[in-house]
């Protein structure tokens, strides 16, 4: 078995075309969307899920309404946490009665939202965000959101442990306040973590027990519900040694979930399944340094706009970015440094990659999703990085780069004090 370091995969030539255009045209750093492989995801869900499971988008993965074009294109509804989320999802085309709006409360501008938007279903997080609801005076249809009793094996838990969601004892006291509202409660709403790969955890430790509480409180409030979200979390393959989600055998799960549920419909609300690997995130080297004893290359984006907010290590276990245009058998650890005075801006601990000179383009792959928009992108007061999604070889321009004096926008000076004038 050799010890060298192996080349990484590379995208096949339609894919590395467009990356190569779309580097030479809209330079870097910026986001690249692969059309094609989101309707491919779709469509594989669809293959392999029951067509009794009705999928949304979480649009907290990723809100670039270019995105969220394509996918409600493709007739998938909306998981939506925000104001700013619900807003981009009705501009994007997404049904409203497709349209699921969770979150821990919901804030006077979701709600002044929602008025316009009375087939949204609405989750609900606690007794007084009831309490709340009821007294706006909406018309939505809601949901309870219940909080675990199980474990989480999730990379980002929402576990037994997490904030979010109904305890036994609360759930009680909601069942007892809703006769006295106006409100039409359909169902449950169970979340227990994202990003998981391992089929069997998923199916018997999540979405199993999603439902089993789900009916548990059911037959507390002695209801019949119609309406069960089991969450999702399904997971992707980040780093080199992750092997993907068999999502035949989640198919097969969710097929005996749909006859226990009936007539109730089952619902699963996922983000970075749909758009992860549709994503790359391209840099440019600007100049070399070494880091902890081995060759690094600086670039002009970061961790400023591809945080690792879900704890996924992606500093050092991700795939090696690909060098585009650059050939070359000889490799060598390399680590990829980001472009902020922060010590922590490491891109890449060191992955195999050639020799690499300034202008050098690479693009990370599986960065469709919690990249820009989970990213502290003000830091620095850097402008956002552009966004283009490509179709085969055409290009889309999604958001276009801004002039450095674009973060002085919405901004206004402090008056100076005056001087008093002597009399």
């Amino acid at each position: 078995m050799s010890s060298e370091p192996q080349q990484p995969d590379r995208p096949d030539e339609v894919v590395t075309n467009a990356l190569q255009q779309i580097a030479r045209r809209y330079g870097t750093p910026t986001y690249a969307f692969d059309v094609g492989r989101l309707r491919a995801q779709v469509e594989m869900l669809r293959r392999c899920l029951p067509d009794e499971v009705e999928l949304l988008y979480s649009l907290k993965a990723n809100a670039s309404l270019g995105i969220c074009d394509v996918l409600a294109d493709c007739g998938v509804g909306a998981d939506v946490a925000s104001a700013g989320e619900l807003a981009t999802a009705l501009e994007a085309g997404f049904p409203p009665e497709q349209i699921f709006v969770a979150g821990p409360f919901k804030l006077p501008e979701t709600v002044a939202l929602l008025r316009d938007a009375p087939q949204a279903i609405l989750s609900v997080d606690s007794l007084s965000e009831l309490r709340f609801l009821a007294a706006q005076g909406l018309r939505n249809r809601i949901v309870l959101r219940l909080r675990p009793d199980f474990d989480s094996h999730a990379v980002v838990r929402a576990g037994s442990e997490c904030r979010f969601g109904l305890t036994h004892d609360d759930l009680q006291q909601c069942g007892d306040y809703l006769p006295s509202c106006d409100l039409d409660m359909i169902g449950f709403h169970v979340f227990a973590g994202s990003q998981v790969l391992d089929a069997d955890k998923l199916n018997k430790e999540h979405l199993r027990r999603a439902l089993d509480l789900s009916q548990r409180a059911a037959d507390m409030l002695g209801i019949s519900p119609t309406f069960i979200n089991l969450g999702g979390g399904f997971g992707t393959p980040y780093g080199p040694n992750d092997q993907p989600l068999d999502l035949a055998r989640v198919g097969e799960e969710l097929a005996r979930l749909v006859e226990r549920a009936a007539p109730a419909r089952l619902v699963l609300e996922l983000g970075r399944y749909f758009v992860a690997e549709a994503g790359w995130y391209l840099v440019s080297v600007f100049g070399h340094q070494t880091y902890q004893g081995r060759p690094a290359v600086v670039v002009d984006g970061g961790v400023h706009q591809r945080a690792d907010l879900c704890g996924l290590h992606l500093r050092s276990n991700q795939k090696a970015p690909i060098p585009l245009g650059v050939e070359s058998t000889s490799l060598q650890p390399t680590a990829v440094l980001g472009c902020l005075s922060l010590p922590d801006d490491v891109m890449l601990d060191g992955s195999p990659l050639p020799e690499l000179a300034a202008g050098d383009v690479l693009a990370f792959a599986n960065a469709g999703a919690y990249g820009l928009w989970s990213s502290p992108a003000m830091f620095h007061s850097n402008p956002l990085p552009v966004e283009v999604a490509f179709d085969g070889s055409e290009l889309h321009l999604m958001r276009a780069r801004q002039p450095v004096q674009s973060i002085l926008r919405d901004q206004l000076h402090v008056p100076q004090r005056q001087e008093a004038t002597p009399s």
